[in-house]
């Protein structure tokens, strides 16, 4: 994934501090990386690493909104593939909450809130294991 965009090293040794995006950053002098508690962050735990992993259709929404938030240089180039694919998860459904969900993902991928609408899209993919959980297909 990180393979596709730009990586720079950053100037920070422990007990340094940069400001990215407006972010402070500290390093400890253990090494833990330090970040104001309400930055968006997206972990690991919480990347799809490969569009292999894309394997349903709310993780392809999710790994296009990862694309864009990864790269918002480039993220008008992701829209309407985003658009697309919101608009075919929004046609296999007729449940009220993944209609709404997929609305607000739309709106505010929009507005260029990509970290908000990954975090309803991760709200999204929860939802939809536990349907298959609790009514696996015949």
């Amino acid at each position: 994934m990180t393979d596709t965009i730009e990586l720079i090293a950053l100037p920070l040794e422990p007990g340094g501090t940069v400001i990215m995006k407006g972010v402070p950053i500290h390093m400890r002098e253990d090494g833990k990386i330090m970040v104001p508690r309400d930055t968006p962050t997206l972990t690991r735990e919480q990347l799809i690493l490969d569009e292999n992993e894309a394997d349903t259709a709310t993780k392809r929404i999710y790994y296009t909104l990862q694309l864009m938030t990864l790269n918002e240089a480039s993220a008008s180039a992701y829209h309407a593939k985003l658009i697309s694919l919101l608009d075919d998860r929004a046609e296999a459904t007729e449940l009220q909450p993944v209609l709404r969900s997929l609305a607000i993902i739309s709106e505010l991928s929009r507005k260029g809130d990509y970290m908000m609408a990954l975090d309803v899209c991760r709200h999204l993919i929860q939802f939809d294991d536990a349907l298959v959980r609790e009514f696996p297909a015949a």
